[in-house]
């Protein structure tokens, strides 16, 4: 009876033993778990921070160079990068001048032209500016395809076709190419006319190579005679043929006086404004171009105090008024 008692208590103490090992075992590995895991996360936390820091790096330097990127094309719009091109690539050539026909008004008019109007929200600045503008509208492509409609929005507005540069990386589509026949052009302009059926004037984007082909402008011309249209000049060259195709055709024609917005500077572009505003006190009248970018409406906004002695018309007003000026 001893013995089982003996053994019994053996058994007990055995089992207790068991327990506390096993629990000190699984105390030792927990232990051992929690201080393994403290430096692995430390070192993850670390590897992690410095994944963190080395991408807040590289977001730093691409966010840099887009700020660069956006300037630099900010500096050269469309037109004005043609017209430094095509004066490199006829250097040898003398450069026409923009001639503008004396005006008898009593007052000088200024035409402000804001080309490469495609969306929603340049419309809305341009229609908040102090004075008339005249928009031109890009004919409508898969990137900006609303432009008729927004055209609507103006009781007078242009169209702003593509025409072939001699060197420009990003063309729009279907330009109107110097290898183009008299019928293809005709179709594109046909198309326009259809789109923006209220149009009196197209100008040209881009166009250092196209108007510089006096046997394509005369294509041109022919074209917009009859469809009833008038031409702008942008002088994306100074090489430009229109005037040589305009004493052929007689359709309503201007030339483009100065470009505005050449660089992206509040101070730079109202300079360009009082030099327009200068050239309309002598003549008459002038015609500035500009780009619907943030800076040159900021820039309009704050030129009320240059505008005070000239009146901004429309592109179709000033024709009104030559008309009137010619019988």
């Amino acid at each position: 009876m001893k013995k089982k008692r003996k053994n019994s208590k053996k058994n007990s103490l055995r089992y207790i033993v068991y327990i506390l090992l096993l629990a000190i075992f699984s105390l030792s590995f927990f232990i051992a778990g929690v201080y393994i895991g403290e430096n692995t996360n430390k070192k993850s936390l670390q590897k992690t921070q410095n994944v963190i820091s080395m991408l807040e790096k590289k977001i730093k330097n691409l966010s840099n160079q887009l700020n660069q990127n956006n300037k630099k094309s900010y500096n050269l719009p469309s037109e004005i990068e043609d017209y430094e091109t095509a004066h490199k690539h006829y250097k040898k050539t003398k450069p026409t001048v923009a001639v503008t026909v004396k005006l008898k008004t009593k007052k000088p008019k200024l035409v402000i032209i804001l080309d490469d109007v495609s969306f929603g929200y340049q419309v809305k600045a341009i229609k908040h500016l102090p004075f008339e503008a005249t928009p031109s509208f890009f004919p409508p492509t898969k990137i900006h395809p609303h432009t008729p409609v927004y055209a609507k929005e103006f009781k007078d507005y242009m169209v702003h076709v593509p025409m072939q540069a001699l060197a420009f990386a990003h063309p729009e589509p279907d330009t109107i190419d110097t290898d183009w026949s008299y019928s293809q052009i005709k179709q594109r302009i046909d198309k326009i006319k259809k789109w923006f059926p209220k149009a009196e004037f197209i100008n040209n984007h881009t166009g250092s190579k196209f108007t510089a082909d006096k046997v394509e402008m005369e294509k041109l011309f022919r074209v917009l005679k009859e469809d009833n249209l008038g031409f702008v000049d942008s002088r994306t060259t100074p090489y430009s043929k229109a005037r040589d195709a305009e004493k052929i055709y007689h359709i309503p024609f201007f030339e483009r006086n100065i470009f505005l917005d050449n660089k992206p500077d509040i101070n730079y572009i109202q300079n360009q404004l009082k030099k327009a505003v200068k050239i309309a006190r002598k003549r008459g009248y002038a015609i500035a171009i500009g780009h619907p970018h943030k800076t040159t409406i900021e820039a309009l906004n704050e030129s009320q105090n240059i505008l005070k002695n000239v009146d901004v018309i429309t592109i179709n007003q000033l024709y009104e008024l030559k008309t009137k000026n010619e019988k």
